[in-house]
C-alpha cells in the first residue's frame, strides 16, 4: 500500500504501525550510515510531537500546546496539505523552479567553443527540440532544496511516485520535526533514488556554507540547468537557509570561462618577458590601503589624500581615473584581466608613471605603457600553472578588487579597504564618479537581493559581488592581516571591521624604504628557478586529457536521467585532472563546461525521453571539438603563428 492510502484510511493502530515500523528503519539505516544523526534522534522531544487521533494525523507543539495543520470540520490538514505539495513539482505552484538559461548560441568571439555549444544546439531544433518547453520524464526529479520537511508525508510520496531523484538538500530547524519525519520518510530508499547516495541534511542549526558549496560543486552542471525547491513553512531560519543557498547556487553559475580567453592569458604570458615576478611574499611594515571603483570612494578620497604618505595605496582596475582626478598618485596600478582593450582604459587614467602590478596573463599592449612593472602569476588562470611556477596569488577572483585585496593581504602589515563596496545601495550609482565608466543609473539589477550592510542598511548584492565578497572572506581567513578596516557604505565582509574614517589615525611610515623592501620581493624568474616545467610537456598530456574525457563520451546513454548522472561524471573528472595537472584543467574545462551544460539544456527541451541520438552526436562533437582545440594549443606553445 502507498503511504496515502494508509494514512486515509482511518486504521489508526495500522496508521501506528506503518510509522512505527518506518522509524525502527529509518534508525538502523542512520545507525550504519550517519551515527552522529542517530545519536542525536535518541534525544528526548523538546517541542514537538507526532499525533495520531480521531481528528487524523498532526503535529502537536506542546510547549504552545498549538497544532501545526488546522483542522477542518473536526479533520487535521495535514495529509491533504502534503498530498497537494506532492503533486507533479514540475507545474506544482506551491514549488520554486530554477531553469537554466535559455538556450543561447555563442558568439564569434568563441570560434571553438561554438563548435561544441553551437553545434548541440542546432543539432536538437534539428531533432526536434522545442524552445519555449520543457521535458522531463514522469519518473525523474531533479536537484531538489526541501525547506522544511513539517512530518515530510510530500517527500514520502515523492520517494513513491519517482524512480529517481536525482540529488537534495534538506534543512529541517528543528530535531523534534525530522524526527516525525522519520515516522513517515524511507531515508535508506531516499538515498538510494539518488546519484550516488546524493542527499545533504542540515538539522536546527543554519545551513553550512561550504556543505552547500560542496554540494553545488559536485553537481556544478546538473544543479544549474534545473533545481526544484519547495518551503513548507516560513520561518527564520528558513528564510536564512533558501537566502544562503540561493546566493550558492548563483555563484555556481558563474566564473566557468572558456578555452579561448583562457589561451589568450597563455599568449599573453608568453609574449611578454618575465623580468620581475613575485617570488615569495613577505610582510612589510606598513598598511596597505585597496582602492576599488565602488561609489563609497568618492566620500573616502579625503581620507586617501589625507593619508597617502602613511600608507601604500594599491589602485585597482577603473579606480585610477577618479584618483587621478582628485591628485592622488597611486603607489601601484593592480591589473589581472586579459582583454585586448586594456591598454586604451590605461592610457585615458592617465597610468603615467604609476608601477604596475600586474597577472602575467595581462594583454602585451598594457604591459608596454608601463614603466615599471611587478608581475605576479595569478591562480585560477591557466596560464599562472603553465611551468608550474612556485608561487601563486591566490583568492584573485572575481574581480581586479579582489587580487589587489589578496596582494595587501599577502604582504601589507593591514589592510583598508576603500571603494570596494561588493554591493549596490539604493540611491548610489555602481562605481565612483569622474571613473571610466562616465554617467550611470542608479537603478539595482532586477536580480539582486538584499545582504547585511557594512555601515548601513539597504545593501543588495548579486551572484558577482557574492562571489567577490567570499573570495574576500576566504583571503582574510587564510592570510590573516593584522588589522583589516572596511570602510565603504556596502556589504559587510566577514573579517574586516567596519569603520569609520574619521574612527582611526594612521602612524607615520618610512614610505620610501618600505615600497623598496616591498619591490624587493619581486626577483628574476631565472635566477630564482621559479618555474620548474617544460612548456612542450603539455602537448602530449592534452592528448591524454582527450581520450581520457573521451573514453566517458563512449558510455551507452538512453535518457535523461542517466544523462544527468553521466555529465556530473565527466565534471568529476575535470576536477579530478584539476588536482594533478590544473593547467590543462582550466584551460579546457570551462568550455568543456558550457559543452555539458548545452547538452543537458537541450536534452530538457527534448519532447521524449530517448535522448541516445543527442549523446551519440554529443560524443562526434567532442572529439571534432577538441581535436581543434589542441591544434590551436599546439601553435601557441610552440609559437607557431
Amino acid at each position: 500500500m502507498s503511504i496515502l492510502e494508509i494514512l486515509k484510511s482511518e486504521d489508526y493502530q495500522g496508521i501506528e504501525e506503518f510509522c512505527t515500523k518506518q522509524y525502527q528503519r529509518n534508525l538502523e539505516f542512520f545507525h550504519k550510515d550517519y551515527p552522529s544523526l542517530f545519536t542525536s534522534l535518541q534525544q528526548e522531544a523538546k517541542e514537538y510531537q507526532l499525533l495520531i487521533d480521531k481528528s487524523g494525523i498532526n503535529i502537536l507543539n506542546f510547549q504552545t500546546n498549538s497544532l501545526m495543520y488546522p483542522l477542518q470540520e473536526g479533520k487535521s490538514l495535514m495529509v491533504q496539505t502534503h498530498e497537494n505539495c506532492a503533486y507533479n513539482p514540475p507545474v506544482n505552484d506551491k514549488w520554486e523552479r530554477y531553469w537554466g538559461d535559455d538556450l543561447a548560441f555563442m558568439d564569434s568571439k568563441f570560434p571553438l567553443s561554438s563548435k561544441w555549444v553551437n553545434k548541440i544546439i542546432d543539432f536538437g531544433f534539428k531533432e526536434g527540440a522545442l524552445k519555449d518547453i520543457y521535458h522531463l520524464p514522469s519518473d525523474f526529479l531533479p536537484s531538489l532544496t526541501l525547506f522544511g520537511l513539517g512530518g515530510g508525508i510530500f517527500l514520502q510520496i515523492l520517494v513513491e511516485n519517482y524512480a529517481t531523484i536525482h540529488s537534495f538538500i534538506i534543512f529541517e530547524e528543528s530535531l523534534d520535526l525530522f524526527r516525525i519525519a522519520c515516522f513517515f520518510v524511507d531515508f535508506p530508499t531516499l538515498f538510494s533514488k539518488t546519484q550516488f547516495r546524493a542527499g545533504f541534511i542540515f538539522i536546527e542549526s543554519f545551513i553550512k556554507r561550504d556543505y552547500v558549496q560542496h554540494y553545488f560543486l559536485q553537481r556544478r552542471i546538473s544543479s544549474s540547468v534545473i533545481r526544484f525547491e519547495l518551503t513548507l513553512y516560513q520561518t527564520p531560519k528558513n528564510q536564512s537557509a533558501r537566502r544562503i543557498v540561493k546566493e550558492l547556487h548563483l555563484q555556481n553559475l558563474r566564473g566557468w570561462g572558456t578555452f579561448e580567453d583562457e589561451m589568450r592569458g597563455v599568449r599573453n604570458k608568453k609574449s611578454f618577458p618575465i623580468e620581475k615576478i613575485l617570488i615569495e611574499p613577505k610582510r612589510i611594515n606598513a598598511p596597505i590601503c585597496v582602492v576599488a571603483n565602488g561609489p563609497s570612494l568618492d566620500f573616502l578620497i579625503p581620507f586617501i589624500k589625507k593619508n597617502q604618505n602613511k600608507m601604500i595605496i594599491f589602485s585597482c582596475g577603473t579606480a585610477l581615473k577618479p584618483l587621478r582626478h582628485y591628485g592622488i598618485v597611486p603607489d601601484f596600478q593592480v591589473e589581472i584581466e586579459r582583454h585586448d582593450y586594456l591598454d586604451g582604459v590605461l592610457k585615458e587614467a592617465p597610468l603615467g608613471d604609476v608601477p604596475l602590478l600586474c597577472a602575467t596573463v595581462l594583454d602585451k599592449k598594457a604591459k608596454a605603457l608601463a614603466k615599471e612593472i611587478y608581475l605576479f602569476e595569478r591562480d585560477g588562470a591557466s596560464a599562472a600553472d603553465l611551468n608550474e611556477p612556485s608561487f601563486k596569488v591566490k583568492f584573485t577572483a572575481p574581480l581586479v578588487g579582489n587580487a589587489g585585496a589578496a596582494l595587501a593581504s599577502y604582504l601589507g602589515s593591514d589592510v583598508i579597504l576603500c571603494g570596494l563596496d561588493c554591493g549596490y545601495k539604493k540611491g548610489a550609482r555602481k562605481h565612483a564618479q569622474n571613473s571610466y565608466y562616465g554617467e550611470e543609473d542608479y537603478e539595482i539589477p532586477q536580480d539582486a537581493y538584499e545582504v547585511a550592510g557594512n555601515l548601513s542598511e539597504g545593501i543588495y548584492s548579486d551572484a558577482l559581488y557574492s562571489l567577490s565578497r567570499t573570495s574576500l572572506e576566504e583571503a582574510f581567513g587564510a592570510l590573516k592581516p593584522h588589522n583589516i578596516l572596511n570602510l565603504n557604505d556596502g556589504a559587510l565582509i566577514a573579517g574586516a571591521r567596519p569603520t569609520r574614517a574619521e574612527e582611526f589615525d594612521l602612524k607615520a611610515i618610512n614610505k620610501a624604504q618600505e615600497l623598496k623592501n616591498l619591490k624587493s620581493l619581486f626577483k628574476n624568474p631565472q635566477e630564482e628557478n621559479f618555474y620548474h616545467k617544460e612548456s612542450s610537456v603539455y602537448l602530449f598530456e592534452a592528448v591524454a586529457l582527450k581520450n581520457r574525457i573521451g573514453d566517458l563520451f563512449k558510455a551507452k546513454i538512453e535518457d535523461k536521467a542517466e544523462l544527468f548522472v553521466q555529465v556530473d561524471r565527466i565534471y568529476e573528472e575535470i576536477a579530478k585532472v584539476g588536482k594533478s595537472n590544473s593547467f590543462l584543467a582550466i584551460l579546457f574545462g570551462g568550455s568543456l563546461s558550457h559543452f555539458l551544460y548545452a547538452i543537458i539544456l537541450v536534452s530538457l527541451h527534448y519532447p521524449t525521453n530517448q535522448i541516445q541520438n543527442i549523446w551519440f552526436e554529443a560524443e562526434k562533437l567532442y572529439n571534432e571539438g577538441f581535436e581543434s582545440m589542441l591544434e590551436d594549443f599546439r601553435k601557441a606553445i610552440l609559437g607557431e603563428k
